[in-house]
C-alpha cells in the first residue's frame, strides 16, 4: 500500500507540474489574445480556441489534485452531527460514493472521447478528442487519488484500533 501511495504522489508532482506550465501557458495566451485585439486590432482567432482546451485540462488535472488533499468543496453537514467513531466510517463511506463516481465518469468519458474523434475544432481543425480527452484523464486521476485517500483513511483507522488495543 505504500508503494502504491508513492507512486501516486509521484504522479501527482508531475501533474502538479503540467498543471503549472498548462497555467503559465494560459495567462500568455489571454494576454496575448487581450493585446492583439484591443491594441492591434488584430485579434489571433486561435488563441481563444487554445485557451478554453487549456482551461479545460487545468481544471480537470487540478480537481485531480485537490482529491488527494481533500480539497474539494463538500458538504460536510452529516460529519459534523455524528460521533467520532461514526464519523470515520462515514467518511470511508463517502470515499468508496466519490471512487465509484470517478470510475464511472473515467468509462463515460473514454466513450465520449472516443465519439468524437471525427469531430475537428472550429479554428484550428485537430480532433475534439484532444480536447475532450481532459474527462478521461482527469476522472482516472481523481479515481487514482481517491483511491489513496481510502488507503489511508483506512490505515489510519486501522492505526488507532491498533493503539486502542495496546
Amino acid at each position: 500500500m505504500d508503494a502504491y501511495l508513492k507512486f501516486i504522489d509521484r504522479i501527482n508532482s508531475v501533474v502538479k507540474y503540467v498543471v503549472s506550465v498548462l497555467f503559465i501557458a494560459l495567462v500568455v495566451l489571454v494576454f496575448m489574445q487581450v493585446v492583439t485585439r484591443f491594441v492591434i486590432n488584430f485579434p489571433l482567432a486561435w488563441s481563444e480556441e487554445i485557451s478554453r482546451y487549456i482551461m479545460i485540462y487545468i481544471v480537470f488535472l487540478g480537481s485531480a489534485l485537490a482529491v488527494r488533499k481533500n480539497e474539494h468543496i463538500a458538504i460536510d453537514f452529516l460529519l459534523e452531527v455524528v460521533n467520532a467513531k461514526n464519523k470515520k466510517r462515514l467518511n470511508i463511506v463517502i470515499l468508496l460514493i466519490s471512487a465509484f463516481f470517478f470510475a464511472m465518469l473515467t468509462y463515460v468519458s473514454f466513450q465520449l472521447t472516443f465519439l468524437v474523434t471525427g469531430q475537428s475544432t472550429p479554428t484550428l481543425q485537430f480532433s475534439m478528442a484532444w480536447a475532450y480527452a481532459s474527462m478521461p484523464v482527469g476522472s482516472l486521476l481523481m479515481f487514482l487519488n481517491g483511491m489513496a485517500v481510502l488507503i489511508e483513511t483506512r490505515k489510519q483507522r486501522t492505526d488507532e484500533v491498533e493503539g486502542e488495543a495496546q
